[in-house]
């Protein structure tokens, strides 16, 4: 091709944006993008420096980047990203997300190291969409999860350009979640068969933890799981 050409063709083509990967903070955001990138984005460098995370008041650096960063969103919420990106929001349970966060140190307030399980279900958070975003007090970890996942819900009802996963489904049955991505955002590519795809089996992320589905039951209990009562069923 003559170098005229090559100008012609950068000139005219414009490149298809990157998918993106949006969550409740804890949902499974590592794993999903993980999985796009290795299923979708195979050739692609998606990887950024010095990811800042952390609750506001305890932020730190993971100096070693993201491989997958550049796939990721933001944890805002729905009404927030009312725009033409391409976009995945993964929710899970929110008992599963309430002790992802209660167990993950710096995702808490530093005034607050140590507090029981049963009490930061019950205490009012201080930040809103993300850890990093200082709020005033308004709502429990599972109101906020519930408001997150149905703001996003009612997106979804107008945003042709939005697809939403569970994590549990993503976890049990990777196939039909790579044939959902597949028919809504990469039909123009050849569709791998069931022993083709990369399933990801190892916990990514910042502080990953064990990456066991259901590991939170055993700490949910009569006295705590009243918290969740009223909002167990926001569902997609």
């Amino acid at each position: 091709m003559s170098s005229i050409s090559k100008k012609v063709k950068r000139l005219f083509y414009k490149e298809k944006p990157l998918v993106k990967v949006y969550s409740h903070p804890r949902s499974g955001t590592h794993f999903l993008e993980a999985f796009l990138a290795k299923n979708f984005y195979k050739t692609k460098d998606l990887s950024i420096d010095k990811v800042t995370w952390g609750h506001w008041s305890d932020r730190r650096i993971k100096a070693d980047g993201n491989p997958y960063g550049k796939l990721f969103g933001n944890h805002y919420f729905g009404f927030e990203n009312q725009n033409s990106t391409p976009k995945i929001y993964i929710y899970r349970d929110g008992r599963a997300v309430a002790y992802s966060i209660w167990k993950t140190p710096n995702f808490i307030s530093k005034e607050e190291a140590g507090i029981t399980f049963n009490d930061f279900l019950n205490k009012k958070i201080d930040w809103s969409g993300t850890p990093a975003r200082k709020a005033e007090p308004e709502c429990t970890i599972f109101q906020h999860w519930a408001k997150h996942v149905s703001s996003w819900k009612k997106l979804a009802k107008s945003d042709e350009n939005l697809l939403m996963i569970r994590y549990e489904d993503l976890v049990d049955d990777p196939y039909s979640i790579y044939q959902k991505i597949h028919n809504k955002f990469f039909i123009e590519q050849l569709i791998l068969k069931t022993n083709q795809i990369d399933v990801i089996k190892k916990p990514l992320g910042l502080l990953p933890n064990k990456g066991v589905k259901n590991e939170w039951t055993k700490h949910i209990n009569d006295q705590n799981s009243r918290a969740y009562e009223g909002i167990e069923n926001i569902t997609v």
